[in-house]
């Protein structure tokens, strides 16, 4: 198998493309794993082996990067990684669906979007912008411990008190009945988690310069 690995035309942007979407593979499987689940916090739980993954496997997942754009060109690779998050999250979850809702009946939202289309358009995107910060705290947690606990906590602080993840969202838009109201409030939990990853980047490094230049002993 390692050889016919090796004959492959890998690039690097083959490789940036298919770690991007690996990692919108495995959010959606965590999703899955999630709607699965009949105890919220035991899904919440599992849930957290999507972004386990993505970080030990060095996936390119959007919420995980963003905070880091320092140009157009990494602005540019975060598009299109985010779009590759998002189209591979979204075609699971039209499968889940095919494969668990195969009669749809009733108007109006169906199956695992219903909660969050009943929500104001400015809580998605506040609820986009604290997932964002969570995200961003799992990361940095992760880099600088090597420990995974840090990342389970985070990742159940995020899906236990109804925050937006733009990946997940992707997958449960796939899974649920499609209308633009559901695009546009992805759009919404996108333009959230990408400021609440940012912001608080910026509110890290500030505050570690802010930490250099300080002399508690004057």
């Amino acid at each position: 198998m390692k050889h016919i690995f090796k004959k492959l035309p890998f690039t690097k942007n083959g490789q940036f493309i298919f770690k991007s979407m690996l990692a919108g593979m495995l959010i959606a499987m965590a999703g899955g794993t999630y709607l699965n689940c009949a105890d919220k916090t035991i899904g919440a739980f599992l849930f957290s082996i999507g972004l386990i993954a993505v970080l030990v496997l060095e996936a390119n997942l959007f919420t995980g990067k963003v905070a880091y754009v320092q140009s157009w060109h990494t602005f540019g690779l975060a598009c299109a990684m985010l779009t590759y998050n998002i189209l591979i999250a979204f075609l699971i979850g039209l499968l889940y669906k095919g494969l668990h809702f195969p009669e749809m009946q009733g108007g109006g939202p169906f199956g695992p979007d219903s909660a969050r289309m009943a929500k104001e358009w400015y809580r998605m995107l506040f609820d986009g912008f604290g997932c964002g910060v969570l995200i961003y705290l799992a990361v940095e947690l992760y880099k600088k411990t090597k420990n995974v606990i840090p990342v389970i906590i985070c990742v159940m602080a995020f899906i236990l008190s109804g925050t937006e993840h733009c990946i997940a969202d992707a997958f449960y838009l796939g899974a649920s009945t499609l209308s633009l109201k559901a695009f546009g409030y992805l759009g919404l939990v996108i333009i959230g988690n990408s400021l609440g990853a940012v912001a608080a980047h910026w509110l890290h490094v500030g505050a570690d310069k802010a930490v250099d230049n300080l002399n508690i002993n004057k």
